[in-house]
């Protein structure tokens, strides 16, 4: 079977940036890797808001899949991981692994968890910027990494965050996946989970992988995966998947 190419996608707030390390490590297994920068995502630190759609990423990136000779495995983060539902709703591929991916019934309980720990940064949202979660350092490790990850990371990371798109955080809300479509579609899912996710809870990712008969791994680390200490597991995980 010919080695397929693996296709990441990141993140609201984030870029291509964030699969660097994962990228060259997929390529030293001679494993051809293509990290994509969705529809605004191309200005690292930006506080500017963002007005593309989630239907303009769904649309970007099959337009990537489909310059692509043979075949794909799909990687999602995050909102990357809704992005990559969305495209399995339309094609079949090779493979897809989410991981710590938006469930199933999209980011309603995320933001009432969010409104009773962070009001004011939700109130902040009424300006339609969703710069407030990304704003310092500080709320990126409380959002995106351990209490104990090393604050070069940290701080690596909070330089490159940009704004996210108000149109697509309310796509996130109102507009699910459709399992049914994407199951009949027959793209083999996992998903890859983070002990101390502080964004979505294990039992939302074990309800995701339950919706697709999908295999659950867990690894001991918060949602930046790529990021946390646990990123060469992941490229552990996606090499298995890639040459099944």
């Amino acid at each position: 079977m010919n080695s397929p190419t693996v296709v990441l996608v990141h993140g609201a707030w984030h870029g291509s940036w964030c699969w660097d390390d994962v990228v060259e490590a997929l390529r030293s297994r001679d494993i051809h890797a293509l990290a994509v920068d969705l529809p605004g995502h191309d200005t690292p630190g930006s506080s500017a808001r963002k007005w593309n759609t989630m239907s303009s990423y769904v649309e970007h990136v099959n337009r990537q899949i489909d310059s692509i000779e043979g075949d794909v495995v799909l990687v999602g983060h995050s909102m990357g991981g809704l992005v990559a539902q969305r495209v399995l709703e339309t094609r079949t591929l090779r493979a897809a692994v989410l991981v710590a991916s938006i469930p199933r019934r999209g980011v309603g309980a995320l933001l009432a968890r969010l409104i009773k720990a962070h009001p004011d940064r939700v109130a902040s949202t009424l300006s339609l910027s969703l710069w407030a979660f990304v704003a310092n350092d500080e709320r990126v490790r409380e959002q995106f990494f351990r209490p104990d990850t090393d604050l070069d990371i940290v701080r690596h990371a909070g330089s490159k965050m940009q704004n996210e798109s108000y149109p697509a955080f309310l796509s996130m809300l109102f507009r699910w996946p459709r399992p049914g479509v994407i199951l009949h579609n027959a793209t083999p899912i996992s998903v890859v989970a983070a002990q101390h996710d502080a964004i979505f809870t294990l039992a939302e990712q074990r309800d995701l992988a339950a919706t697709y008969d999908a295999e659950l791994t867990i690894f001991d680390c918060a949602h930046d995966v790529m990021l946390e200490r646990a990123w060469p597991e992941l490229v552990e995980h996606i090499t298995t998947v890639s040459n099944r």
